[in-house]
């Protein structure tokens, strides 16, 4: 990781090394713990990571919000970006949507794509903000802009569909192409069927039968 300092980094194999016993793991995360109470950015984010997902300490969303924040606040986007999302979960004791959002929009602004796709999909789906398909369509195009499969994919599908920007299907097929060409099975299936998306009203049945899967494709990232 960028800017990770060498005690981190020696840290983080060895947590990650399954073939070594529990107890050393256990010891090498007390350690771990100790390097972040220092002001270790990198062992703070990691820490977070450790309390959020488990299994060698237990999962505490509490100690996992406190760890992602004393990064965050540093300025590490990675820990930015992982504190919205937990900010946005659906676990009642960190949900706060507001700082969730404040965050993610910090880290979409130091250049986290995935930060920027993850706002797109807030601002459609309306759940955490009020639902405003063009902004959702800003934050797509800064997350398609800068390489996200995922947000290039929306994009095709807001084009398509002229949410949020002006129907062009030119424009959307130019956005599946390149969701595409990163493996994107969604996209290359509006890219194989492009000739019988006319008129938009053919289109959105298309849309509505990929709906389930998509969902399941798109909150895998």
């Amino acid at each position: 990781m960028r800017g990770e300092s060498d005690a981190c980094w020696k840290l983080r194999q060895i947590i990650r090394d399954e073939s070594l016993s529990l107890a050393d793991r256990d010891e090498v995360a007390e350690e771990l713990e100790r390097l972040a109470e220092r002001g270790d950015t990198h062992a703070q984010y990691l820490m977070g990571q450790l309390y959020r997902d488990g299994p060698l300490l237990i999962p505490d969303s509490q100690k996992a919000k406190h760890w992602f924040t004393q990064a965050a606040i540093q300025g590490l986007t990675e820990a930015q970006y992982a504190l919205g999302k937990l900010l946005l979960s659906g676990d009642l004791e960190v949900r706060d949507p507001d700082e969730g959002i404040r965050w993610l929009k910090q880290a979409a602004e130091n250049g986290s794509h995935f930060a920027a796709y993850r706002l797109g999909k807030e601002y459609l789906e309306g759940n955490a903000v009020n639902k405003d398909a063009t902004r959702a369509a800003d934050w797509f195009t800064q997350s398609a802009e800068a390489g996200n499969q995922y947000a290039q994919y929306m994009l095709g599908k807001l084009y398509l569909t002229g949410q949020g920007v002006t129907h062009d299907q030119a424009q959307a097929m130019d956005w599946f192409s390149r969701s595409a060409a990163q493996g994107n099975q969604y996209a290359q299936f509006f890219l194989e069927r492009q000739s019988g998306l006319r008129p938009p009203s053919v289109m959105l049945a298309v849309t509505r039968l990929l709906y389930h899967m998509s969902r399941i494709f798109e909150d895998h990232s």
